[in-house]
């Protein structure tokens, strides 16, 4: 999620999972937007950062714009490297570190598995 670097402009993305299984990782530009919800048992795993290289190899993003995260009780996320959001909403419990970090609003969760 990136304007790849075109001035003035920033992308915003809904991905709303429902009995899904994700795997991968998600790069959110610092002036992008995404919310991404995962019910119904859904699963992730991977990261989510704002590290972006565009193809002609030039740094577009270094840090994650605003990313809202909801986990209902029956779904998961399976950290595949450090990850950053703005907000996490659902247990923290529903997060499985993986030995790497979920960092909430610059804040690393407590309480994943």
């Amino acid at each position: 999620v990136c304007d790849d670097g075109w001035s003035g402009g920033s992308t915003r993305a809904e991905l709303k999972a429902i009995a899904q299984t994700l795997e991968g990782a998600v790069k959110v530009g610092s002036n992008s937007t995404l919310t991404l919800e995962l019910t119904e048992g859904s699963s992730f795993e991977g990261t989510i950062d704002g590290s972006i290289t565009n193809a002609a190899g030039k740094t577009v993003s270094t840090e994650t714009g605003t990313v809202s995260v909801t986990l209902d009780a029956d779904s998961t996320w399976t950290l595949t490297g450090d990850s950053w959001v703005t907000e996490l909403h659902g247990s923290a419990a529903n997060v499985v570190s993986n030995g790497h970090t979920l960092y909430v609003n610059g804040v690393a969760l407590t309480g994943t598995n």
